[in-house]
């Protein structure tokens, strides 16, 4: 499995992926914006800072985005957001048939080494409070859980969670 740079041609296929990832959390009542956005949504998010994919042959099978500093509209909600320093995680993602086998994990790695090469000196990453298998994972990653924040139109409150960056 090959991790490369997202391209704007990626937009469609990795669309279709989140969709896949996120249906489970969907299923449950939990409007993640990945559940159903737009194209043109993976687009702008997957652009707005630095973003990855994973693909096995020709299907993105994963995904991350980080950006650094954090979104304006995040860094409006979030005081840990707004610290100096920080990088961000958005849309982790791994397809369903591939979830198990270290490529968030690898995605993650990825894109923190990416963030220290922006000056960042921590990370942080938000999820649902009822995802309560991400944020364990997200613990298990060594990030800590700070915050709590409410995105406009979502029916759940979001964890913060934040954690340093180890030095190159």
């Amino acid at each position: 499995m090959d991790l490369r740079p997202f391209d704007p041609a990626d937009a469609e296929p990795l669309t279709r992926m989140l969709h896949r990832a996120y249906a489970e959390l969907g299923a449950q009542g939990l409007n993640f914006t990945a559940v159903d956005q737009s194209v043109a949504t993976t687009l702008y998010r997957a652009s707005a800072g630095a973003s990855w994919v994973i693909t096995e042959g020709d299907a993105i099978v994963a995904t991350v985005a980080v950006s650094c500093p954090p979104g304006e509209a995040l860094r409006g909600l979030s005081a840990e957001a707004g610290r100096p320093g920080r990088a961000w995680v958005n849309q982790l993602a791994v397809a369903p048939e591939h979830r198990g086998a270290g490529l968030a994990r690898r995605l993650l790695d990825h894109g923190l080494a990416w963030a220290r090469t922006q000056g960042a000196t921590s990370v942080g990453i938000d999820t649902a409070e009822p995802a309560t298998h991400l944020l364990a994972l997200y613990q298990r990653w060594g990030f800590a859980r700070v915050e709590t924040i409410q995105w406009p139109g979502k029916v759940y409150r979001s964890a913060v969670l934040v954690r340093p960056l180890d030095p190159p």
